[in-house]
């Protein structure tokens, strides 16, 4: 039921509907759809009223006489106001229709347009049509301090930027119109607020500015004439609070420009000002006894009384105190200007953001403020919402969308019509749908994150209706689908995923999924169950929980332990893979915002798509449990132990049954999250071996990856050095054991119908479209992205998809050694490939650089990439050529390397002491930018035990003065321009053929 509000302290009172015609049907929905349905949702119209005007008095009620005159039936009250009244109440669009909520959309956001129009007007003394006249602010000048916040909008519909920045005082050049200072109406009683990042009363601007401050006392309080107006100041830094004055400022500042003020319940003249009235007067439980009989508040956040500490403002005071405090004062219709301290929340002003629909973030970085802004080049209306108007517009018709598709383009497999690498996209597609489509995603997903319920609290008018438009368009989805086929299904899907909200009782689902999930029966029976996990003493840990949420079924979780650590919930650790411009044959956007979790408080929850639960749980000493209760959920497969004969037993039973396409294999290091077609394939081809699958997992995939970059741990069962290693390491005095070379992470492995590039795509988690093979190269590749050092690579980013190979490489030969297999495991070789382009530069007058040109000029997606790897490959057979009698095989080279870089990175703060030891003596102070180039040549001299620089011309590799001069120091004698034939990359021992010396006549030798 919508319920009338009492009018606020200085705004007209509400008029009266008794006495009025009847409102026909349609009018009826129409204000609904402007003003909000029940519930508490906030109401547009009276979002941010209009400058105020005199009271408008009612006239008097008559009463009609009884007739016995037949009377005309009232028109009957239209289904849809009630239906959209219900959904913005509940989120439970089922009973309301497609078209009622794209009017319901477009409504409000004209009248939050028209909002924001009245506040610039009031603030800036602007005509009715934005325009400047005569008595309007002149060009405004102010420069916030440093330590001061810029603003976010998580409720777009109560809240009006009037203060959005033109310039970076950082670096002073023209910013992008940050958000310093909001206009608000509080959505339930329709009091007003103001927040700004800092404190234009204590810190002022020019006078342009101070009359934008007038003015803005002049919208919050509704007076014309401010004379004589009561104002209460609180919880602003004083005299003694680190030096920061700002409450006796402020007092100044309203002494002289507001005739007649009291201030604390002091009258204060500018010649009184200071000399009776003191700080802290309102302060903590004082607040709201002052506030009785004010006009106005001017609030900070102080939390504590005027003494240092932390942030200069400990919390002495009460938080819950004075919100309760303020919150009492607005519902008399009290206004508050919130002036933020510092560039960060404490207690108090986490409080109030949550309260004004805002977030905030730092401005200390770019510093922004304004300079010779003229108030009437700010936009009209906000230019998001004008591109939400549209977007909503074409989306309701997208035969008005312009896109031709012509600037898609298609690279590895997946088409890109959004930005892409150097490639700017489809412009009509990113300026008329996905861009402003993208900001209101983000919208979405930030109140998700933050766990605001929006349907269970008041406000968020815009955001809800956006939520309902999209259920409304999902309800009709049925992929697949193309873009090209179906313009209107697309489109209209394509939004629905934008704008799914999890935070909520209740969700619409498309007809089917696609190939992402079957859809469940209504009567599939839920279970509960308390979840348990650990916090790690070091790094998150992302527990896989087994359990499954059905799409559009309610859950409700509740954490039950006291921990202070952050935990989160979150579904589907899928990235955007979705290739929704080829086939659209599932939803995009599938891994949902992550909730948190807040012990002993129950969170809501429901995802249109469903899928795997996690817990995301953040370091804790002493590594405390977590424990979740979860209600409304099913299970899916999820193998922790694959040693343990009875939890295959039932991994295998629940896979054969699941009715989910998700299943789970939890390791140390590495979870696998597989769709169940592809672990079938996976475990098909390990003869239904799980044992033999987790370690070929454990032994190759990770063990063998892991060591060979150096990495090891206090128990050596798990990751340990080679003799070799240890030796050379203490022989140098290196630290080869420290923290630094710990492998604590979880790495994360996804297969499923794509992976987000080409068929498989690092990252943590990486994704592979396709099984899982742990022998395979693309597996290992992926996770080799994820160690590589810049200073390990030649080039820089011409060996991106290089040097990464060395542990697939390292993979298979470790692999045709240890298992001896009837058909090893090969990866070709290019050294002929390498060859003719060495001999090719030999016969130049600048061999090194045409070298250079030929194998590394290329600057492509994996541009000669193998005969690339060849250089790496080659560089383990020198070190065994040359130093045999230390290293086993010469792999040892690239854990070295890898020790090496991550000693010399942590060596930055002691460099003098460390520089010597780690061979970089002649280096006086710490080469912050040594590139890849230097750092091997220098690196894999000392170790291998020669000059390089003949083996690194010989492949046309550069390197600086500093690096020659470290070489040089080494007095070492020089490599000899070798090259070791092998037919394939992974071949050792007498798979590797006598070295032979390249010149422009040397010939390739047979065999190999």
């Amino acid at each position: 039921m919508y319920r009338q509000r009492p009018p606020s302290h200085g705004q007209p009172a509400v008029r009266s509907t008794r006495g009025l015609p009847a409102l026909t049907a349609t009018c009826l929905l129409l204000l609904l759809a402007a003003c909000g349905g029940g519930g508490g949702d906030s109401a547009s119209s009276d979002n941010t009223p209009a400058p105020a005007v005199p009271p408008v008095t009612t006239a008097p009620v008559t009463t009609t006489p009884v007739t016995t005159d037949p009377v005309t039936p009232p028109v009957a009250a239209d289904p849809q106001v009630g239906a959209l009244a219900a959904a913005l109440r509940t989120g439970n669009s089922k009973d309301l229709t497609l078209a009622t909520a794209q009017a319901a959309m477009l409504s409000e956001l004209q009248s939050v347009m028209t909002a924001y129009a009245a506040v610039r007007q009031t603030i800036y003394g602007l005509n009715a049509d934005g325009s400047a006249n005569a008595n309007s602010v002149g060009a405004i000048e102010w420069q916030p301090y440093r330590f001061s916040a810029v603003f976010n909008f998580l409720d777009q519909s109560r809240n009006h930027a009037f203060l959005t920045s033109n310039w970076s005082f950082a670096d002073n050049t023209p910013s992008a119109g940050k958000v310093l200072g909001v206009a608000g109406v509080a959505p339930e009683t329709g009091a007003r607020y103001v927040a700004i990042g800092a404190n234009p009363l204590s810190s002022p601007g020019n006078a342009a500015m101070d009359s934008v401050m007038r003015n803005t006392i002049i919208w919050l309080t509704g007076r014309g004439n401010l004379d004589k107006l009561k104002i209460v100041t609180a919880h602003l830094p004083g005299d003694q609070s680190g030096g920061a004055n700002e409450e006796p400022r402020v007092r100044s500042w309203l002494a002289n420009h507001i005739q007649g003020v009291t201030i604390n319940g002091v009258a204060t003249t500018a010649a009184t000002v200071g000399k009776d009235t003191k700080d802290d007067t309102c302060d903590g439980d004082k607040l709201d006894a002052c506030l009785k009989s004010a006009d106005l508040l001017i609030l900070g956040r102080k939390q504590g009384p005027n003494v240092s500490g932390p942030d200069n403002f400990p919390a002495a005071y009460n938080a819950d105190t004075v919100m309760n405090a303020v919150l009492a004062a607005q519902a008399r219709g009290i206004p508050v200007m919130y002036l933020h301290q510092t560039e960060i929340n404490n207690g108090l002003s986490a409080r109030l953001m949550d309260y004004f629909g805002l977030d905030l973030t730092t401005n200390y970085w770019t510093y922004d403020g304004l300079k010779n802004l003229a108030p009437a080049s700010q936009p009209v209306a906000p230019a998001n919402l004008s591109d939400w108007m549209k977007l909503m517009q074409r989306v309701e018709k997208p035969s008005s969308l312009t896109t031709d598709w012509s600037g898609c383009v298609e690279d590895v497999s997946r088409l890109y019509c959004e930005r892409y690498g150097n490639r700017p996209g489809d412009a009509a597609l990113i300026n008329e749908f996905t861009g402003p489509g993208q900001k209101l995603r983000d919208q979405l997903r930030a109140l998700d994150t933050k766990g605001v319920a929006i349907f269970s609290q008041p406000g968020y008018g815009l955001e809800k209706r956006l939520v309902v438009l999209g259920d409304k368009y999902r309800e009709q989805v049925s992929y697949p689908m193309t873009r090209l086929a179906n313009r209107e299904a697309f489109f209209q899907a394509y939004f629905s995923d934008f704008t799914a909200y999890i935070n909520r009782p209740t969700n619409a689902v498309a007809r089917n999924l696609g190939n992402f999930s079957a859809l469940f029966p209504s009567s599939t029976p839920t279970i509960s169950r308390l979840v348990s996990t650990t916090s790690q003493e070091t790094g998150s840990r992302e527990h896989m929980t087994g359990l499954y949420v059905m799409p559009g079924r309610t859950v409700t979780l509740q954490r039950t332990d006291t921990g202070t650590q952050s935990v989160t919930v979150g579904l589907n650790m899928l990235r955007d893979s979705t290739r929704v411009y080829q086939t659209y044959d599932r939803p995009t956007l599938l891994g949902s915002p992550r909730v948190p979790l807040l012990p002993g408080k129950t969170v809501t929850l429901t995802s249109p798509f469903g899928g795997p639960m996690y817990l995301f749980v953040a370091a804790a000493s002493g590594a405390p449990a977590v424990t979740v209760q979860v209600d409304g959920v099913i299970t899916h497969p999820v193998l922790r132990n694959p040693n343990d004969a009875a939890q295959v037993a039932t991994f295998k039973a629940e896979l054969a049954s699941t009715p989910t396409n998700w299943v789970g294999i939890s390791t140390d290091f590495l979870t696998v999250h597989a769709t169940v077609p592809s672990i079938k394939k996976t475990l098909s081809s390990y003869g239904d071996s799980l044992p033999n699958l987790a370690s070929d997992i454990w032994t190759y995939m990770i063990k063998d990856t892991y060591e060979l970059a150096g990495f090891n741990a206090a128990n050596p069962e798990t990751f340990k050095l080679t003799p070799t290693v240890s030796a050379y390491c203490k022989a140098q005095g290196w630290d080869c054991t420290g923290p630094q070379h710990r492998r604590e992470s979880m790495q994360h492995a996804i297969f499923d119908n794509y992976s987000l590039c080409g068929g498989a795509c690092a990252g943590n988690p990486f994704d592979k479209g396709g099984s899982l093979d742990p022998l395979g190269w693309g597996e290992t590749h992926e996770i080799g992205h994820n160690l590589q050092r810049g200073h390990l690579n030649i080039y820089g980013g011409q060996s991106t998809e290089v040097s990464n190979n060395i542990f697939p490489l390292h993979k298979l030969m470790s692999y045709n050694k240890n298992a001896a297999p009837a058909k090893p495991l090969i990866h070709k070789g290019h050294l002929p490939t390498a060859l003719g382009m060495m001999k090719a530069a030999l016969a130049t007058d600048d061999p090194v650089n045409a070298m250079k040109t030929a194998l590394w000029g290329d600057t492509g997606y994996a541009a000669n990439s193998e005969p690339r790897l060849e250089f790496y490959r080659q560089m383990v057979e020198f070190n065994r050529h040359y130093h045999g009698d230390v290293f086993s095989d010469g792999w040892e080279l690239y854990t070295l390397l890898y020790l090496l870089d991550r000693n010399f990175v942590l060596a930055k703060s002691n460099w003098a002491n460390n520089a010597a030891s780690l061979g970089f003596g002649t280096y006086a102070t710490y080469p912050d930018n040594i590139g890849g180039n230097d750092f091997l040549l220098v690196g894999m001299s000392r170790i291998i035990g020669r000059d390089m620089r003949p083996v690194f011309d010989m492949w046309g590799i550069t390197y600086t003065q500093a690096a020659i001069d470290q070489v040089v120091a080494y007095k070492l004698p020089a490599a000899e321009r070798l090259m070791f034939p092998m037919a394939s990359m992974q071949q050792y021992g007498a798979g590797i053929g006598a070295p032979i010396q390249v010149n422009a006549q040397t010939v390739y030798p047979a065999g190999y």
